[in-house]
């Protein structure tokens, strides 16, 4: 999930196009946190509980276009067997068995081993100089959906650049039927969120 971060380096405050070198740039791996939060909901759904999912090993590089920040682009992958259900407050076994409905009924990883996502170009917002809008591609078991992601960037003060962001997606877009159980009296969202902070360098 869930995506396009890494062309922010290419907006940071106060920075002109002049400015920015061409070139490559790409995830600082072992650094920063990529959550997937997901609720539930239904009849009986106070007897259920959110679950927190993290998206580990990342991978990615954008090619910058100093000249011409529009023809710059990003893509990067998401090993699925490398999302974790988090849980803390989950025994060990009930986090073993969320873990494994999510591997072989919603991401099904044998079948899809990776989420992808390429990006189609880059908006500036209004508000904050430092936010942007990037749109691109995003795919999920082989289905691929139109996103749009709002981010901030801005320095981590030891060189790399720290890029946050939040936003929501629909499982059911991406051919996912949200996970049942109690006869469908308590199931998990169709929408989820997404809340990332990344680093690149």
């Amino acid at each position: 999930m869930i995506l396009v971060w890494l062309s922010l380096i290419l907006f940071l405050p106060g920075v002109s196009a002049q400015q920015i070198s061409s070139g490559r740039r790409c995830i600082e791996p072992g650094k920063g946190q990529f959550l997937i939060l997901v609720g539930s909901s239904g009849l009986f759904s106070m007897f259920g509980h959110d679950h927190t999912i993290e998206a580990k090993e990342i991978a990615g590089c954008a090619e910058v276009d100093g000249g011409d920040l529009t023809r710059s682009s990003v893509e990067l992958t998401f090993p699925a067997n490398k999302i974790t259900v988090l849980d803390p407050k989950d025994s060990a076994s009930d986090r073993a068995k969320v873990q494994e409905q999510m591997d072989t009924d919603v991401l099904r990883i044998q079948e899809f081993p990776s989420i992808r996502f390429r990006s189609t170009g880059v908006r500036r917002t209004q508000g904050r100089e430092n936010a942007i809008m990037v749109d691109g591609q995003l795919t999920i078991r082989d289905r691929t959906q139109t996103v749009a992601i709002p981010v901030e960037i801005g320095s981590a003060g030891d060189g790399s650049t720290r890029v946050r962001g939040e936003y929501s997606l629909r499982q059911t877009a991406f051919g996912i039927t949200p996970v049942r159980v109690a006869g469908g009296a308590v199931r998990v969202k169709d929408e989820v969120k997404v809340r990332f902070e990344l680093y690149l360098r």
